[in-house]
């Protein structure tokens, strides 16, 4: 499965849009403003069960290598904070 996603330079996925299977469908051409691409890319396999709205949420796209490619989203690491003790 394949989206279109229009994406910043950290990655951060702004838009996704499923491109439409029929013949004769119109075509989407973006040109997205500076400090953001669009491309088509491939869904990976894992995430093919998602809803439009979850993949938006689950996906990332990883730049590394020079070829963009869509990933799961990075886990946001824990604050160190801890929780506020109840009083007795």
């Amino acid at each position: 499965m394949k989206v279109l996603a229009l994406f910043d330079r950290a990655g951060k996925i702004h838009a996704l849009f499923h491109p439409s299977t029929e013949a004769d469908a119109p075509q989407l051409r973006f040109h997205p403003e500076r400090g953001r691409r669009a491309e088509m890319l491939d869904v990976p396999v894992e995430f093919h069960h998602l809803k439009p709205g979850q993949l938006h949420a689950a996906l990332r796209v990883d730049l590394a290598g020079g070829k963009p490619r869509l990933a799961a989203q990075k886990k946001k690491p824990l604050t160190g904070r801890k929780k506020k003790q109840r009083k007795r």
